[in-house]
């Protein structure tokens, strides 16, 4: 995690001097970049605070002003952001420098990834993240100014005192180089891992793909479209018949319900038919003759 301020029952109780050094304020935000620089210039004691809002501008103010001594790192800002200038110094630092990271974005991941950048020549030691008050950063940066100046102590001490068997100097690694060294080794461990995982999935998705592919042309080749032809129209036929009886039914309910009352042709009524007479059967001669004769 972020590295804590001093708390405020530990301060400095005689804060030495930054003396001639320079520090230099890289943040895009320019009321955090003037509420910084004057608080270094007014109360910290810094004789000289330059500002940067962008790592190209911070690059070259490092290059030309060779008082910087100490920088204060933002993360996120246009163009080149903090680990790209950290890059940078990383590769080709003019001199010894200390830079203090202070960022709104603060992670474990960048916290690491800053500090993987120490060296003898370019101290990493403390990450911060905003808000951050400035009396409790007084004493950080004179620490840090401190430790500046014990290393580059240090590599001159090299310089006069070469190696006995005539070769260059060598640095001796210090412990905090080693553990980012060794986190370093930890972060390519878990990347492999994740590498090999992804190489699994993309072969398992060519063999699905291929798959795919073999029925696709064995389909064309043996003709299985058209043996499903039939399945098919006939699948469609019954889906046909399941909604066609409905919508019939449904039609002619609505234009019945659609007629007034009124408009219903009248109901004929069928007269009963008459009974049909009966038949008299007709008389004998003898009878009709004694029908006739008078009594």
């Amino acid at each position: 995690m972020s590295i804590g301020l001093p708390s405020e029952a530990s301060p400095l109780e005689f804060p030495p001097s930054p003396g001639s050094a320079a520090i230099l304020v890289v943040d895009e935000d320019p009321a955090f970049q003037l509420g910084l620089k004057t608080f270094l210039r007014e109360y910290v004691g810094f004789s000289e605070v330059f500002t940067a809002r962008n790592g190209q501008e911070a690059l070259e103010l490092i290059e030309t002003e060779e008082s910087i001594e100490l920088v204060t790192l933002d993360y996120q800002m246009p163009g080149m952001n903090g680990i790209e200038v950290m890059e940078e110094l990383s590769q080709s630092t003019p001199r010894p420098l200390s830079v203090t990271m202070i960022t709104g974005y603060p992670s474990e991941e960048l916290e690491d990834e800053f500090h993987s950048f120490a060296s003898s020549r370019l101290l990493t030691e403390y990450f911060l993240s905003k808000p951050v008050e400035f009396e409790k950063l007084e004493p950080l940066i004179l620490r840090a100014h401190e430790e500046l100046e014990a290393a580059k102590r240090e590599l001159e001490t090299d310089a006069l005192n070469p190696d006995p068997e005539g070769g260059l100097p060598v640095e001796p690694a210090p412990d905090s180089v080693q553990s980012q060294l060794q986190r370093q080794g930890e972060k390519l461990d878990q990347i492999e891992k994740k590498v090999d995982a992804l190489r699994k999935r993309w072969r398992m998705d060519f063999w699905i793909l291929v798959a795919i592919g073999g029925l696709i042309w064995a389909a064309l080749h043996f003709g299985w479209l058209k043996k499903l032809e039939p399945v098919w129209e006939n699948a469609k036929a019954d889906i046909s018949a399941m909604f066609k009886p409905a919508a019939a039914n449904d039609s002619t309910k609505t234009a019945d319900e659609a007629k007034p009352a009124g408009d219903q042709a009248p109901t004929e009524e069928v007269a009963p038919e008459a009974p049909a007479p009966e038949e008299t059967p007709p008389f004998s001669s003898g009878e009709a003759e004694n029908s006739a004769r008078p009594l």
